[in-house]
């Protein structure tokens, strides 16, 4: 080897070195998560839901706001279900959980503790049937996260 191939095989040895060092050191130090997510600690949530009336030109259109809760299993859950629709009666139905309240009047709230011990999305709705032309698109979803 002459002297300029010596002074690049020397420069391209140490790059390499110096790579390998710095990828050994970063092994070293750096330790990836566990998990992804946090461990869950159950913690008590409280949720108020309104069945919602809108007006929509001649028609009323009926929801519940929020139209989704989210919970982790274990969680202690209150839920404020208020009728917030001014001319109909509603019911509330969470059948996973055994939750009902055959009519709640305009203005009225109903108030349901339980513990969301299975993970798995479910569905709530109005269970008072033909309170209004749009019963049918009166539900929302609950999510409970996590494992059981």
């Amino acid at each position: 080897m002459n002297g300029r191939g010596t002074a690049i095989f020397i420069a391209a040895f140490t790059v390499v070195l110096l790579a390998l060092g710095a990828g050994y050191l970063v092994s070293r130090t750096y330790a990836p998560p566990t998990s992804a997510a946090p461990p869950i600690t159950p913690e008590v949530r409280q949720f108020s839901l309104h069945m919602h009336a809108t007006e929509a030109g001649e028609a009323t259109m009926r929801h519940w706001m929020p139209p989704t809760v989210v919970v982790n299993v274990g969680d202690t859950v209150i839920l404020k279900v208020t009728n917030s629709d001014p001319e109909n009666s509603h019911g509330f139905v969470l059948a996973a959980f055994n939750i009902s309240a055959p009519v709640i009047a305009p203005a009225q709230t109903e108030t349901f503790r339980f513990r969301a011990i299975r993970p798995g999305v479910y569905h709530y709705g109005c269970s008072l049937v033909g309170c209004a032309p749009d019963h049918a698109d009166q539900t929302g979803q609950f999510i409970v996260l996590g494992n059981p």
